[in-house]
Parts: C-alpha cells; sequence; structure tokens
C-alpha cells in the first residue's frame, strides 16, 4: 500500500495565514464600507437638494381665477446645474396635462399627497438621474386639481465624488494591509522566538554534551522541554550502557581467544605428528586473525561511541607518539622490526582532538606498518608543524600498498591486492580514515620510491 507523505505547515504558517485571511476580509470591509458610506452620504445631500427645489416650486405656485402662475426658483436649479457641471430637469403636470419643462421627463405617475418629496432614479436621455416628485392639490375654478411638479438631476457629481472615494478608500484598504501583514510577521517571530532560543541552546551544545536542558521558557513549552530532557537522559544511559558494553566485549573475546592460541602454541610444542602440527598451525593462524578482526571491530565500535562524545582537548603530540611506539615495542621485536622517531625538539608540538582516538589511529598506522614488512627493516615516524596542521608520517620499507586507492579508504574490509598471505580484516585504515575526518584531519597513503609506504596523518595544530 502506497503511503502519500504529507508535509505539515510550518507554525510560522499556521500562525501567519489566519492573520493574512483576517487582514485580508478586514481591508475589503474597510474599502466596502467607506464606499457604501460616502455613497449613501452624497446621495443624502443631492436628494435634500431635489427636495428643495420642488418645494421651492410648489411653494411659488399660485392659482388665479382659471388659471396657475408658476414662478421657477432659478437661483436654485443654477446652484443644482452648478455642482461638477450637472445638468437638472424639470416638469410641471396639473391633473395629468403637461404644462412646461421637459416633456419626455417621465414623472412619478402615481403616490399619496405628502409634504415629502418622492425620490426615485432613472435614466433619460442616455444618464443616471436622481428625480424627486411632489404632489399638491389647488383649487380652481372651484375644482380640486393636482399639481405635480418633478426635478431631476444628473449624477455625475456623485460618480466623481465615488471614484475619488475608492481610491483612497483603496490606498487605505492597503495601507491597513501591509501594516497589518508587518504587524502579523512581528507577533508570528515574537512568538517564535521562545522556539528559536530554545533550538539555539541545544544547537550550540556539543556532541558530548548530555546535560539537561534547563532553559527558560514559556508554560506552552514545558511539555517539549520535559520531553527532550527525558530523551536525553535514555541517550545518557544507552551510550553509558554502550561504553560498558564495549570493555566487556574486549575482555570476553579477547581473554578465550588468547587462552585457545596459547593452549594450541603449548600443544604445538609438544606435538611430533607433522599433520598435528600442519592443523595445530592453522588453528593459531585462525585464532590470530580471528583476535585481529574482533580487536578492531571494537576499535571501530569504539571509534563510533567516541565520535559521539567527542572531547577535544589541547595534546602534547611527541608524548603520545612516544607513549604509542613503546607500546608497540613489543610486536616490532617479534619481527626484529626496528622502531625510530623523528621529532624536532626544538619547538612544542601540539594538537587539538580526542587523545584516545589519536592512539588508535597511530597504533592502526603502526600494526600495519610492522605486519607488511619484513623481518630486520625499519620504520619511521615523524612528526612536524605545517601551517595549522601537525604532519605524521609513517614510513615503512615493506610491500607497498597495490590496488587500494585514496577513494576507497573509508570502505571496510577492503584490502591491498598484494596482502592475501598476511592476516588482517580491512579495517585498519577505514578506521583510521574515520577518526581522521572526526578530528578535523586527513589521511593520505603514498608508495615511497624504492620500496615500502608513507602514511601521512594530519591534525589539526594549536
Amino acid at each position: 500500500m502506497n503511503t502519500r507523505l504529507r508535509y505539515p505547515l510550518s507554525l510560522r504558517w499556521r500562525l501567519l495565514l489566519p492573520l493574512v485571511v483576517t487582514a485580508v476580509i478586514i481591508s475589503i470591509l474597510l474599502f466596502v464600507t467607506m464606499r457604501q458610506v460616502t455613497k449613501q452620504a452624497v446621495q443624502a445631500t443631492q436628494d435634500a437638494l431635489l427636495s428643495t427645489a420642488v418645494s421651492s416650486i410648489l411653494q411659488q405656485t399660485r392659482s388665479r381665477d382659471s388659471n396657475v402662475d408658476i414662478d421657477l426658483p432659478y437661483d436654485i436649479f443654477t446652484m443644482l446645474g452648478a455642482i461638477s457641471q450637472d445638468k437638472v430637469y424639470y416638469r410641471v403636470d396639473l391633473d395629468g396635462v403637461f404644462l412646461t419643462g421637459y416633456e419626455d421627463l417621465a414623472p412619478l405617475m402615481d403616490g399619496p399627497l405628502s409634504d415629502r418629496p418622492l425620490l426615485t432614479s432613472q435614466n433619460f436621455k442616455g444618464e443616471h438621474v436622481r428625480q424627486a416628485t411632489i404632489m399638491q392639490s389647488f383649487l380652481i375654478d372651484g375644482q380640486a386639481k393636482m399639481l405635480r411638479v418633478t426635478v431631476a438631476q444628473t449624477q455625475l457629481f456623485q460618480e466623481a465624488i465615488l471614484r475619488e472615494i475608492s481610491r483612497n478608500a483603496s490606498i487605505i484598504g492597503l495601507s491597513f494591509f501591509g501594516f497589518a501583514i508587518f504587524m502579523a510577521l512581528l507577533v508570528t517571530t515574537s512568538f517564535l522566538r521562545p522556539i528559536n532560543l530554545l533550538a539555539g541552546a541545544v544547537s550550540r551544545r556539543g556532541p558530548h554534551d548530555l546535560r539537561d536542558v534547563k532553559h527558560p521558557t514559556p508554560p506552552e513549552l514545558t511539555p517539549l522541554l520535559t520531553s527532550l530532557n527525558g530523551f536525553i537522559g535514555r541517550l545518557r544511559s544507552t551510550l553509558g550502557q554502550a561504553e560498558t558494553f564495549i570493555a566487556e566485549a574486549a575482555h570476553h573475546i579477547r581473554t578465550p581467544l588468547s587462552l585457545v592460541k596459547s593452549e594450541s602454541q603449548l600443544v604445538l610444542r609438544k606435538s611430533v605428528d607433522p599433520d598435528t602440527r600442519k592443523h595445530l598451525h592453522n588453528v593459531i593462524t585462525s585464532v590470530d586473525e580471528s583476535i585481529r578482526s574482533a580487536s578492531q571491530l571494537l576499535d571501530h565500535a569504539l571509534v563510533l561511541y567516541r565520535n559521539e562524545q567527542a572531547q577535544k582537548d589541547r595534546l602534547d603530540l611527541p608524548l603520545i607518539l612516544t607513549h604509542v611506539l613503546s607500546s608497540m615495542a613489543p610486536t616490532a621485536d617479534l619481527k626484529d622490526i626496528t622502531l625510530k622517531i623523528d621529532i624536532d625538539d626544538s619547538q612544542p608540538l601540539w594538537v587539538m582532538g580526542d587523545r584516545v582516538l589519536i592512539e588508535v589511529a597511530l597504533r592502526n598506522l603502526l600494526d600495519n606498518a610492522i605486519k607488511y614488512s619484513d623481518p630486520d627493516m625499519q620504520v619511521t615516524i615523524s612528526a612536524k608543524r605545517r601551517k595549522e596542521f601537525a604532519t605524521i608520517a609513517i614510513t615503512d620499507q615493506g610491500r607497498g600498498i597495490k590496488g587500494l586507492d585514496m577513494c576507497s579508504l573509508n570502505n571496510r574490509f577492503r584490502r591491498g591486492s598484494n596482502v592475501d598471505d598476511v592476516i588482517g580484516s580491512g579495517l585498519g585504515l577505514a578506521i583510521t580514515s574515520e577518526i581522521c575526518t572526526a578530528m578535523g584531519g586527513e589521511l593520505a597513503l603514498t608508495n615511497n620510491k624504492g620500496a615500502g609506504a608513507c602514511a601521512i596523518l594530519l591534525l589539526p595544530a594549536c
């Protein structure tokens, strides 16, 4: 069954999205509200002017005998027309009979008698107009007749005001939106700051620092901090168990194998049967190979463990070289190989690294040099400073390196093509290369011009 991967939104986006959506909605509502309020205000102003106009016409209309005298208030018409060059239209009817004005202006046909004009909107001569109509009864020749007055005005001014207000409302809405986004970013950053500070406090720790995290955090982060400290505690316990396991494994594996080797050698010395001696030689060879493989596997486990808890200290390199050389002297004496150390004593040579890992790397390189050298040969170890690195060179006079390049140094169980007759596991160089990487150094292998090989170890100097 295929499982579709889901990528959840980050906390930052989980906070930003609701704030951004809210800002967009408020900006739109602000724009619509400002435009609607302005439209209503302009509409109310125009309605008031039109109502005043029809009321003025009605007030200045008199019935005389069988006639109706209408005195048009041209001053009000002038005022209406002066507003943004709007056009003004009017019409007066008496009992449905057109008297004066624009005959094609359609008045409101029905409506109750009232002191307040009736206001409507319509299209007239291709333009949108707002009109007011008022009706009043007049007594003419003893008969009640209905006088209807209609005044209309185009809405150019209203449309111009709405365009201006819309532009200003857009600017205000966009400004508010920009300010809201800025504030949302500030709020989000402030909200995530405790998390970032906690992450920074944890990331600044070295790989060997397994203390509980004691960092001031908001109450909401307390469960996370508690879980993190619980995980660190379990990791600390696991690493301690791993160290104990490595030490016990080294003892429980090497001791029985050494005992088997000793007993086999004892039986070999007492045995006179050729077949028995041959089998015992095979047993001793296999035990030697097993001891070596077990030792290097344990060294590799130790390197992995120490890499997780790498403690880089300022170390006296000549002192370390002397100690390692002394520990390897018995192995060299068994093959009558001379170990020589060449160090410039005129100036101190210090390196920054883990003493245990550096000693493991040096022992592996010296062990290879001794193992692949013939009796009565010499292995030289030299050290000097080169810029920011301390250079350690281990040179032998053995068979050299064939079939192994620098790209395959990290490959476990890889050996040269010319060493099949020598016991080995192919882990030594891989372990040494991993140690160099962990220490921030490099490992290089070269063949000497005459015979033998040279292993160059670079470690950060201080």
